[in-house]
């Protein structure tokens, strides 16, 4: 290392861990849709997906799943459309987001790392289910990052709706900033692949 380096090699390398892209985020090969067919069609659907959001939808039992088609610009400047991840729900009296359950509660923490003393008990790409420590009120906001093991920390904002029967706090989350939400629901479907293998084998 150059003696007039700003940084030491340990602290280069525990930015760089802190900012490599965690596994989820890596792109699924499996993701990229070919189009067959006239070149009108494909004109057409590339056009559609750049003004509209257009969805792929599935249904198994009783979950629907909601792809999203979004085109991607490749290094020959290339458009591609490409599945982003699911939005998944599951059918009841009514339907709603697949929550995850978690095994053990996710401590969210704030921007430094430190805990803020409410667990994640579940979790969808629109809402949680929050532990709140006792003696203590439910914030009415919350801006903190969720960091379940194997990932880089996700950011999340949250509105307190409601107080459950169980004494948690139901929030839901804010859609912003997307790409957020997008690492927040790529991190729901590998859960939900772990959960329920049935549905995604090939």
């Amino acid at each position: 290392m150059q003696a007039d380096a700003l940084l030491t090699q340990a602290e280069l390398d525990f930015i760089q861990s802190v900012h490599r892209s965690p596994q989820l985020n890596r792109v699924d090969p499996n993701s990229s849709l070919r189009l067959n067919g006239r070149s009108e069609v494909q004109a057409l659907l590339t056009r559609l997906v750049a003004n509209e959001q257009v969805t792929v939808q599935a249904q198994f039992e009783n979950q629907q799943m909601s792809f999203p088609l979004v085109l991607v610009e490749d290094e020959f400047h290339a458009l591609h459309l490409q599945v982003g991840a699911p939005s998944i729900y599951e059918e009841g009296e009514v339907v709603r987001p697949w929550r995850l359950t978690l095994d053990t509660p996710v401590m969210l923490e704030d921007e430094l790392g430190l805990s803020s003393g409410l667990k994640v008990r579940e979790i969808s790409f629109k809402g949680a289910l929050v532990e709140v420590p006792a003696g203590k009120k439910s914030p009415k906001t919350f801006n903190l990052w969720f960091s379940p093991d194997g990932i880089a920390p996700i950011a999340l904002r949250g509105t307190l709706q409601r107080l459950t029967a169980e004494g948690l706090a139901a929030y839901k989350l804010s859609q912003h900033p997307p790409e957020e939400i997008e690492r927040l629901r790529q991190y729901i479907l590998q859960q939900h692949r772990l959960a329920h293998p049935e549905l995604h084998s090939s």
